[in-house]
C-alpha cells in the first residue's frame, strides 16, 4: 500500500513540477494548479482507488466526477481572467488524477512510464509547435500515406505462400513497399531537421541497419535529381553497405553462434573497404556548393517502392526456380539472387539451415 501511494506521488509531483515550471511567472494563486496540487490529485486518485477495493467502484467514480467538476469550474474561472483558452493544463490534471488512481490499485509500472512520456511531451511544447509550424501541407499528407500503407494495409495482408512452390507472400512482400517507402520518408526528415550533409550521413549509416538496398535506391534517385551532391550521397550508400555487415553478424550470433568463426574475418574485411571511401567523398562534397540544399520535393515516393515490389517477385521467383532445379546445388543461386533484394531473408535461412544439419 505504502509503495503504491509514494509512485502516486510521485507521478503527481513529476507532472506538476513541469506544469509549475511552465506557470512560474505568474502570482501565487494565480495559477490554475501547481505542485501541490498535482501531487494531491495523485494521492487523491490512490487513496479512492485503495478504499474502491472494500467499498466498491463507485466511490472511484465519483471521485472521478467530482474532480473533473473541480477542474472545469477552476478553468472557467482562470481563462476568464487571463483570456487562455487551452485546456493543456486541465487535461494534465485529470491524467494526474487516473494515474494515481491506476498506481493505487497496483499498476505502479504503467503509471510510471504515462507519467514520465506525459511530462516529456508537455515539455516539448515548443519543439512540437515550432515542428508543426515549419510542416508543409506535402508533408502532412505524406505522413498520412506512410501511416495508410504500414498501419491500415500492411497487417491485414496475408501472411502465407502464394504462386508456385507457395514463393510468393504478399506480407512480406509488402513489407518492402513499406521498408523502401519508409526509408525515403526518414531520409526526406533527416535531411530537412539537420541538414543536408548530416542528414544524408546519418540515413546512410541507420539507413544500412534496416535494408541497404533500399536506402541505395534512395539516394541514387536523390543523385540523379541533383549531380553536385553525388559524392555526399555515395558516402552514404557506402555507409549504408558497410553498416550491412555488421548487422549480418549480429543476425548469425542470434540464429548460429558457431557460424561466426567462418564468416567474421570476411564481413569485418568487407565493412573496412566499405567505410575507407568515406572520408575522401565526404571531403569532396563539402568542397562543391557549401551552402547547397538537397532538393527533395517529395518525402513519399510510393511509385519506386512498387517497381521494387515487381522486382523483388521477379527474383523470388527465379530463386525457387533456381532451388527446384539444380536442388542443393541450387542453394548458391538463391544466395545470389536473394542477395539482391534481401540480405537478411536469406542470412537467417542458410543460419538455420546450418543449424539444423548440424543437430
Amino acid at each position: 500500500m505504502w509503495i503504491e501511494l509514494l509512485v502516486a506521488l510521485a507521478v503527481g509531483l513529476l507532472i506538476g513540477l513541469e506544469r509549475g515550471w511552465q506557470k512560474r511567472q505568474a502570482p501565487e494563486g494565480a495559477r490554475f494548479a501547481g505542485l501541490r496540487t498535482f501531487g494531491l490529485l495523485a494521492v487523491l486518485g490512490a487513496v479512492l482507488s485503495l478504499l474502491a477495493s472494500d467499498l466498491g467502484t463507485v466511490l472511484l467514480a465519483a471521485g472521478l466526477l467530482s474532480v473533473t467538476a473541480l477542474i472545469i469550474v477552476a478553468h472557467i474561472l482562470e481563462s476568464r481572467q487571463d483570456g487562455d483558452y487551452g485546456i493543456t493544463t486541465p487535461v494534465a490534471a485529470l491524467l494526474t488524477f487516473t494515474l494515481g488512481a491506476a498506481a493505487g490499485g497496483g499498476y505502479t509500472t504503467l503509471a510510471s512510464i504515462i507519467a514520465v512520456i506525459a511530462t516529456i511531451l508537455l515539455a516539448m511544447k515548443p519543439a512540437l509547435h515550432h515542428w508543426v509550424d515549419r510542416l508543409r501541407q506535402q508533408e502532412l499528407y505524406a505522413v498520412l500515406k506512410m501511416l495508410l500503407i504500414s498501419v491500415v494495409v500492411l497487417p491485414v495482408l496475408p501472411d502465407q505462400g502464394y504462386g508456385p512452390w507457395q514463393a510468393l507472400n504478399p506480407y512480406e512482400i509488402w513489407w518492402m513497399v513499406v521498408l523502401i517507402a519508409g526509408i525515403s520518408f526518414v531520409g526526406y526528415f533527416a535531411i530537412r531537421i539537420v541538414g543536408h550533409r548530416r542528414g544524408i550521413l546519418a540515413t546512410g549509416l541507420f539507413g544500412g541497419l534496416a535494408s541497404s538496398t533500399a536506402l541505395t535506391l534512395s539516394l541514387s534517385r536523390l543523385a540523379g535529381r541533383d549531380r553536385d551532391l553525388s559524392p555526399l550521397l555515395a558516402a552514404g550508400v557506402l555507409l549504408a553497405a558497410g553498416t550491412m555487415f555488421p548487422r549480418i553478424l549480429v543476425e548469425i550470433m542470434v540464429v548460429n553462434p558457431a557460424l561466426l568463426s567462418a564468416t567474421a574475418p570476411a564481413m569485418l574485411v568487407m565493412m573496412g573497404i566499405s567505410y575507407a571511401g568515406v572520408p575522401l567523398l565526404v571531403r569532396r562534397g563539402m568542397r562543391g556548393n557549401p551552402t547547397r540544399d538537397v532538393s527533395v520535393n517529395n518525402p513519399f515516393e510510393l511509385l519506386p517502392a512498387l517497381k521494387f515490389a515487381a522486382l523483388l517477385i521477379v527474383v523470388m521467383l527465379a530463386a525457387e526456380l533456381a532451388l527446384q532445379w539444380f536442388s542443393d546445388e541450387g542453394i548458391y543461386a538463391v544466395a545470389a539472387l536473394s542477395g539482391l533484394t534481401d540480405v537478411d531473408a536469406i542470412t537467417l535461412s542458410l543460419s538455420r539451415m546450418a543449424r539444423d544439419r548440424i543437430s
